[in-house]
This record gives C-alpha cells, structure tokens and sequence, in this order.
C-alpha cells in the first residue's frame, strides 16, 4: 500500500478496483457520511442524471460502477464500499470521480476519513489517501480515476464543497430531476457487502512520495473571452465610445489619460513583462490611490479590468512596476466579449452578460490557497458579488442577474473557468430524498 498526499497520482492496471470511503462511525459529534461517484465525460461534466451512482442509484447503466454497500468493525469504524471495473468503462467517460457527503454536520466534524483503493482480484491496496484539512465542508471530492495516455490513473483530491452531495452533483451537471411516474423502478434495496473491513489506520503519515500535480483544466462550453473585437452588443448603457488611450513605460509611473472620455465605464488594459509585482491604481481628485485596476505577481502578466469614470476632470492612473516594462491601454467597454455560455482564461478580465438570469460557477485552478473574486457592475453603476472564494482551489456558484451586466473577474492569480447554467428548479426533490442506505 501506498500513502498518497493532495494531488499524488499512481498507474491503476486493467482490473477491478474496489473502493472504501472510510470515517469514524455517527455518534458523539460525527455526523452521517454517504459515499457516491460520478462519471465525466471529456468536458468535466456528466452526461445525465445516470452518471451519479450513489444512495438512491447504487449501479451505472454500464455496470462498470457500484455500490456494493458498507461494513462497520470493532474499531468503531465504517466504510462505504465502490467498485470500478476499468474494462466496461464507456470511451466517452474520462474521469470517474469518488465524492463523500453529508447532510447534518460538517467534515470537520468527520475523524479519520480517508480513501483506499484495493484489487478486487488480488486484496493488494493501491493507495491510501487521508483528509487533513478538513472545516466547513458538507462534501468532498476525495479522489478519481482518469484517463491518460490510453491508460488509467488515480488521483488523490481532496476539494470540499459547501453545497453537500446535491451542490457537488449539481456543479458537474447532475440536474436531479424526478423520473414520470411510468418510469420509476420498484427499489429493490441496497446490495449485499462485498469484501473485508479495512485495516487499520497507520498512526504516523509517510513522508511525501510526490510533488502535486497541476490540476487540469476542465473544459467549459461556450465562448472563450478575447482581450479586443468588435462591439457584441449595444452598450450604451455602459459608456460612449472614445479614442483608445495606449502607453508603454518602465518602472513606476503616472499617466494622465489625454482623449475625452464620457461618463460611464471604460475598460483598462495591463500588460507587464516578467516577475515581480504589479499593480494599476486610478487616481482620485487629490492623487491619491483610489480603485485599484491590477494587483499580481503573474509573470508575462495580461489584464483587464473596468473602472467607472465621472467624465469630469482626466483620468489619472499610477503604474507600480519596479523595474520592469509594460503597456496599459485605456478603451471604451465595446471592446469586451461576450460571456455566453462561459469562458475560460488567465488573471484579470472583463466579459458582458446579456442572456437571462442563471446561475455563475466561477473556478481558479490553483494548487497554492489563493483568492478569488468576480463582481458583476451594472449599467446604473450598481454591483453585485458574483464569486468570493479563498482556499486551495477556490470555487464559488451564485445567482446571475439578467443582463447586461459586465462580468468583472477581479482577483485571480492563475486560470479560471466561468460558466452559466439556467436557474436552479425548485421541485418536489424525491430524486434526492434517500430510499436506499
């Protein structure tokens, strides 16, 4: 057996694979836990409601994923068992994700949980991954088999949720929507448990046996945002157009911005060259620093951000570079693209929301514990929070008004996704309410 940290993958052979979820058992403060998986395709997301396999769906159409049941041991300990059977995978599934969730406490209230990957064939244990920080989450993604190079991997994750099993199925797509009558199958109940209780917990943890890998981006439908292009809709109600301003400089600066610009938004372009840290500031009335327009460390830094200007006295900016060159460009807002069906990209930008009201999922793929804030201004200067995240993969899901709305995403150290989803459905929930354990 092999002790894995966040991040540590190893080669999984063509075999079944069967999978504990393992926790101290409910009772003195430690809430229920329920195992599930889900099956992605090359996009991140499922393919149906069929890709859940969990209390209430306990096989995949495919058989290549069970739920096999749950054992308990003297040592007051329970695991939840899975099965994997790499061989009946579909070739449209890409990752198979193992999650644990629970609806009455958080896991910071969990002791012990970890993960273990074991042959079904042979008893040998492949890996043993354990949960360390964990705090307010309600669920987890403890690890996943992927696709890589016409072979199979697993991967230690360990990414929470806030949102329990419905908001984590819910962000890769599940939609949970409840079966017609005609189609609902009578419940047969939970299969039979298949294989021994797990071994003992090692009380030390090994040293590391490897670096984190970088997480992989997952793909987003959609429109990808561009820094320039023509106008994608009517936004006057942002701003008039005006000549774009550009300059190019070293080291700290400021700059006077000499074109006329009216009253209304206007669109800020950074881009600096190198390391080190970077940062923009308009200027208030007395030179002082007043909204801060970038703020990073990035290297080979690309920004953009947006700023409402009083169209009364020149817009004044201050460059903070060291010694380093960079390019600011200040344009009108018709300059932006469209947010669609989402986007992905690189530290600060700005794309404009004109569909009806949804639901935003915002993600920073990052390995270090980073912030992450998007804002959404509306025509009338009004904003609203769109994400506000700090952890080591920071990630945020809230409602998004109906357009137009310019999409600000303002502090983002690394990559990100955006990507719109219809509102949420408020239905009778029978799909969720629990029919199995």
């Amino acid at each position: 057996m092999t002790k894995i940290v966040k991040g540590g993958n190893l080669p999984v052979p063509g075999q079944v694979w069967r999978i504990a979820v393992v926790r101290r058992a409910a009772g003195d403060g430690a809430p229920e836990v329920d195992a599930s998986a889900l099956l992605l395709d090359a996009t991140g997301r499922v393919r149906g409601d069929g890709d859940l396999v969990f209390y209430n769906q306990l096989t995949h159409p495919s058989g290549a994923v069970r739920h096999i049941g749950q054992v308990r041991d003297e040592q007051d300990r329970v695991a939840d068992w899975l099965e994997v059977d790499t061989a009946l995978v579909e070739p449209a599934v890409h990752r198979i994700v193992i999650s644990a969730s629970t609806d009455a406490g958080t896991f910071g209230q969990v002791p012990g949980l970890h993960i273990r990957t074991i042959s079904a064939a042979t008893g040998e244990q492949l890996a043993l991954y354990e949960v360390d920080d964990a705090s307010t989450e309600t669920a987890f993604v403890l690890g996943e088999f992927y696709r890589r190079d016409g072979a199979w991997k697993f991967r230690a994750v360990g990414q929470g949720w806030d949102s329990g099993l419905v908001g984590l199925a819910e962000d890769f797509g599940v939609e949970g929507r409840d079966p017609d009558p005609a189609e609902t199958a009578p419940d047969d109940g939970p299969a039979a448990p298949v294989g021994a209780p797990p071994e003992a917990i090692p009380e030390e943890l090994l040293a590391k046996v490897r670096e984190a890998e970088a997480a992989a981006l997952e793909p987003v439908t959609g429109q990808v945002s561009e820094r320039t292009g023509r106008p994608a809709s009517d936004l006057g109600g942002f701003g008039g157009d005006f000549p774009e301003f550009v300059r190019s400089g070293k080291g700290g600066k400021t700059l006077t911005v000499d074109v006329p610009i009216p009253a209304g938004y206007v669109v800020v372009d950074s881009t600096r060259r190198g390391d080190g840290y970077f940062s923009v500031h308009s200027l208030d009335a007395h030179g002082q620093k007043d909204v801060l327009l970038a703020n990073t460390t990035l290297e080979d830094f690309e920004g953009r951000s947006v700023l409402r200007h009083s169209g009364g006295s020149p817009l004044r900016l201050r460059v903070g570079a060291a010694d380093r060159e960079w390019t600011i460009a200040v344009r009108p807002v018709s300059v932006v693209k469209e947010l669609g069906r989402g986007a992905k990209g690189r530290g600060a930008d700005v794309l404009l929301h004109t569909g009806p009201a949804g639901r935003l999922t915002s993600t920073l793929h990052t390995f270090g514990h980073e912030y992450f804030l998007v804002k959404g201004h509306a025509p009338d200067g009004g904003d609203r929070l769109l994400a506000n995240a700090a952890s080591r993969r920071p990630k945020d899901t809230r409602e998004l008004p109906a357009g137009p709305l310019l999409v600000h995403v303002r502090s983002a150290d690394g990559d990100w996704t955006l990507e719109v989803r219809p509102p949420k459905e408020r239905g009778s929930g029978r799909f969720w309410r629990r029919t199995a354990r």
